[in-house]
C-alpha cells in the first residue's frame, strides 16, 4: 500500500528550481524564469519539456547555467517510464564539478547531481545505505552553496531514507530540521507541505493515526496550490491511512481519484502501476474480487516487466488473496514457490502479506505455519510499539534542547542589549531632536513643493478634460456617423458601444457578470469579420436577471476571450469555435472559456503579448485570495486533446466565489 510513497516523494521534493550566482557562472532573472517554467513543464510532463531544455542549452553563456538546464534531462527521464536515461546525465555532470575547484556554484551543481542519483536508487529501493550517504553529502555541499533554498528538500529526502528503513527517530528527526529551515530562511509556509506529508507518514507507520490526521489536515488546506505530483504523493498518502484504519470505502475514493489524476497527466509507469495495485487491494477486501483482478493484472505486468521486485511482491500478496477468496488454495503455494527473491523490509507489506497467508495455512489445516506467522506479526508490531516510546522521547529532547538553545539565546542577548542601553539613551535622544529638526524643516518643503506640484497637475487635468472630453467624442462620433452609409455606421456604432462599456468598466474593479458578458459581445462583434465566415461563438450563461446578481472582477472575461481569439483562433485554417459558459452554483460561479485552437503552449507564458493578460488575472487573484484567507478564487487553464492525445484546443476556467468582493 505504501510502496508509491517512497517511489514519488523525491519526485515532489525536487521541483524548486535551483538557480546559482557566484564568481563561476551567473544566473540572472531571466534565466531563473526560464528554469521554472522548465520544472514546470516537467512536473506536468508536457512534451515540450525537451524542446525547451534544448532552448535553454542552445542560449546559456557559461557552463553553470548549461548544466543547469543540463540536468533538467535527468530530472524529465526521471519521471518518465525510462528512467535509466538519466543516469549519463548525472555522471557527464559529476565529471564536470570533479574537474573544477569547489565554489559555491559548483557546490550547488554537484549537489543536484547527487540528490537526483539518490532518487534513482530510492526508486528502485536500492542500496539503502548509499542513498543516504548521497543524500548527506548533498546537504553539506548545499549548505556550502549559495542557494541554501533546497536544503529543506535535502533534509525530507534524508527522512524518507531512513524511514524506509523502519528509523523512525531519525526520519522524525530530519523533518523537523526541515521545518526549522523553511522557518528561519523566511520560505513560504508552502514548503512545508511535503514535510506534513512526511510527517504524517511516519506516524501513519507507528499506527499513531491521530497525528497522522492531524498532519494530513494541515496538508489538505494547501491541495489546490499543488502541483500534479505533489497532488499524486498526497492522494497516496491519505489514502493508505484511511486503508490502515479500514475504512476500505474512504480508501477507494481517495486512489480512485489518483488513478483520475494520473490518468489526465499521461502517467503511466511507476505510480500508475502502484495506484492499480492498491486499487485491487482495497477492491479484495470488499469482497469485489472482479474488479481486484482488473486491476492487478496490468499492475503486476509492469512490475515484472521492469524487475520491481517489491511490486511483484505486493501484487502477489493480492493474488494470494484472490486464490483464497476463490476458494483455490492449490494456487498460493503454486504463488509462493515462484517467488526468487526475498521479502521486502517493509513490514507493512509484509504484514499485508501475513494477512492473507495465514487465511492458507488455516485452509490447509497448517496450524504450525498459522502460529509462527502470527508470532512474527507480533513482534513486527511490538517493535513498532518500541519505536514509537522511542520517537517520542526523541521529540521530548529535541524540544527540550530547542528551549535550551532558544533560552540561552534570549539571556545572551537580553545582556547585550543592557550593555547598549545606557549608550544608546544618549545617542538616541540627541539623534531623535535632530531627526525631529530635519522632519519638520523636510516637512516644510515637501509641502510646498507638493502644492505647487498639485496645482500643476490641476492645470493639466483641467486641460485634458476640455480636449479631450469623453462625451464630447461620443457626441461628435454621433454626428459623423448620421452622414455615413448604413452598414458603416452599424461598425462604428459597435465600436462606440465597445468604448462606451470598456470606459464604464474601468471606473471599478467590481461589475456584474451580465455587464462583463454584453462587453464580451461588443468586442466579439468587433472582432467577427476579422475572424470570417467559419467562425462560431456562443455563451451558455443563465438569463440577465440573475447574471446582474453576480458580481466578477472586471475584465476578466474578457481577457481569456480575447487570448483565445489572438493566440488559437487567428490565422486558423477551418471552422473557429468560442464558447463562454457560465456554471451559477450557490456558493461559487464558475465561468469556462474554450477554443478550439492549437492550444496552450506552455513556452509562450513568458512573452510580452500573453503574459500581460494572464498576469492581470493571477495578480488579481492573488490580491482577493490574500484578503480572503479562505473560498479562494482559482483559476487553471488546461489543452483539450483527441483520443489519440492530440492537442485539440484549449480551455480556461475560473471560479469566483459568490462574495468576491474584498
Amino acid at each position: 500500500m505504501r510502496l508509491l510513497l517512497y517511489i514519488t516523494v523525491i519526485t515532489i521534493i525536487l521541483t524548486v528550481s535551483c538557480g546559482r550566482n557566484d564568481g563561476y557562472g551567473h544566473v540572472d532573472e531571466e534565466t531563473r524564469t526560464q528554469l521554472k517554467a522548465v520544472d514546470d513543464s516537467i512536473n506536468a510532463m508536457s512534451p515540450q519539456s525537451l524542446t525547451m531544455i534544448a532552448g535553454g542549452l542552445k542560449s546559456a553563456e557559461d557552463s553553470i547555467v548549461w548544466y543547469e538546464f543540463y540536468l533538467r534531462y535527468a530530472r524529465y527521464y526521471y519521471l518518465s517510464q525510462t528512467p535509466d536515461s538519466m543516469l549519463p546525465y548525472i555522471r557527464r555532470t559529476l565529471d564536470f564539478t570533479d574537474k573544477h575547484k569547489p565554489t559555491p556554484a559548483i557546490n550547488g551543481i554537484r549537489a543536484f547531481a547527487l540528490e537526483l542519483k539518490a532518487d534513482y536508487y530510492h526508486l528502485f529501493r536500492k542500496k539503502r545505505d548509499e542513498v543516504i550517504g548521497l543524500h548527506t553529502k548533498a546537504y553539506e555541499l548545499m549548505m556550502r552553496s549559495d542557494n541554501k533554498d533546497c536544503l529543506p528538500e535535502i533534509c525530507a529526502n534524508l527522512a524518507d531514507a531512513y524511514a524506509q528503513g523502519s528509523d523512525m527517530a531519525r526520519a522524525a528527526a530530519w523533518y523537523r530540521r526541515a521545518l526549522f529551515l523553511v522557518d528561519s530562511l523566511n520560505m513560504p509556509d508552502t514548503k512545508n507541505i511535503t514535510l506534513y506529508l512526511g510527517l504524517a507518514n511516519i506516524y501513519m507507520q507507528l499506527k499513531d493515526y491521530d497525528s497522522s490526521l492531524k498532519y494530513y489536515r494541515e496538508t489538505d488546506r494547501y491541495y489546490n496550490l499543488m502541483t500534479p505530483n505533489m497532488q499524486a504523493y498526497y492522494l497516496n498518502n491519505f489514502g493508505n491511512y484511511h486503508y490502515f484504519n479500514e475504512d476500505y470505502d474512504e480508501a477507494l475514493k481517495v486512489f480512485l481519484k489518483l488513478e483520475r489524476l494520473l490518468t489526465k497527466y499521461g502517467n503511466n509507469g511507476m505510480a500508475m502501476a502502484t495506484c492499480r495495485v492498491n486499487i485491487a487491494d482495497v477492491y479484495l477486501n470488499i469482497g469485489n474480487t472482479a474488479e481486484a483482478e482488473r486491476y492487478v493484472a496490468p499492475a503486476e505486468r509492469f512490475f515484472r516487466e521492469q524487475n520491481v521486485t517489491v511490486g511483484v511482491y505486493y501484487a502477489n500478496s493480492v493474488r494470494i488473496g484472490l486464490a483464497m477468496k476463490a476458494g483455490r488454495p492449490e494456487d498460493v503455494k503454486r504463488i509462493v514457490d515462484s517467488e526468487t527473491f526475498a521479502a521486502p523490509g517493509d513490514y507493512a507489506l509484509v504484514n499485508i502479506r501475513n494477512k492473507y497467508i495465514r487465511q492458507y495455512y488455516e485452509s490447509v489445516g497448517d496450524w504450525k505455519s498459522a502460529m509462527k506467522n502470527l508470532e512474527n506479526e507480533m513482534r513486527a508490531n511490538d517493535s513498532v510499539e518500541h519505536a514509537r516510546r522511542h520517537m517520542r522521547a526523541s521529540e521530548i529532547m529535541q524540544r527540550l534542547k530547542e528551549d535550551t538553545l532558544s533560552l540561552h539565546h534570549t539571556i545572551q542577548m537580553n545582556e547585550k542589549k543592557m550593555e547598549l542601553k545606557v549608550t544608546w539613551t544618549a545617542v538616541t535622544a540627541i539623534a531623535v531632536l535632530l531627526l525631529a529638526v530635519i522632519l519638520m524643516w523636510g516637512t516644510y518643503i515637501y509641502k510646498r513643493k507638493l502644492r505647487i506640484e498639485m496645482d500643476i497637475i490641476q492645470l493639466r487635468l483641467a486641460c485634458v478634460r476640455n480636449r479631450i472630453s469623453p462625451h464630447f467624442m461620443f457626441n461628435v462620433l454621433n454626428s459623423h456617423m448620421n452622414t455615413m452609409p448604413e452598414e458603416e455606421r452599424e461598425k462604428l456604432m459597435k465600436l462606440v458601444k465597445l468604448l462606451r462599456a470598456n470606459l464604464d468598466m474601468s471606473r471599478s474593479m467590481f461589475i456584474s457578470l451580465a455587464d462583463e458578458i454584453t462587453f464580451v459581445r461588443y468586442y466579439v462583434d468587433i472582432e467577427k469579420p476579422i475572424l470570417g465566415d467559419t467562425f462560431t461563438f456562443t455563451v451558455d450563461a443563465p438569463e440577465d436577471d440573475v447574471l446582474s446578481t453576480i458580481e466578477v472582477p472586471s475584465m476578466f472575461v474578457q481577457i481569456l476571450v480575447e487570448n483565445a481569439i489572438k493566440h488559437a483562433l487567428k490565422g486558423k485554417k477551418g471552422d473557429k469555435r468560442l464558447s463562454v459558459k457560465v456554471d451559477v452554483e450557490q456558493e461559487e460561479t464558475t465561468i469556462t472559456v474554450t477554443d478550439n485552437g492549437n492550444g496552450f503552449d506552455m513556452s509562450r507564458v513568458g512573452s510580452a503579448r500573453t503574459k500581460t493578460g494572464l498576469d492581470i488575472i493571477r495578480h488579481t487573484i492573488w490580491i482577493i485570495n490574500e484578503k480572503r484567507k479562505k473560498n479562494l478564487m482559482r483559476f487553471n487553464i488546461s489543452n483539450l486533446t483527441d483520443d489519440d492525445g492530440n492537442t485539440i484546443g484549449c480551455k480556461a476556467t475560473v471560479t469566483i466565489p459568490a462574495d468576491i468582493r474584498i
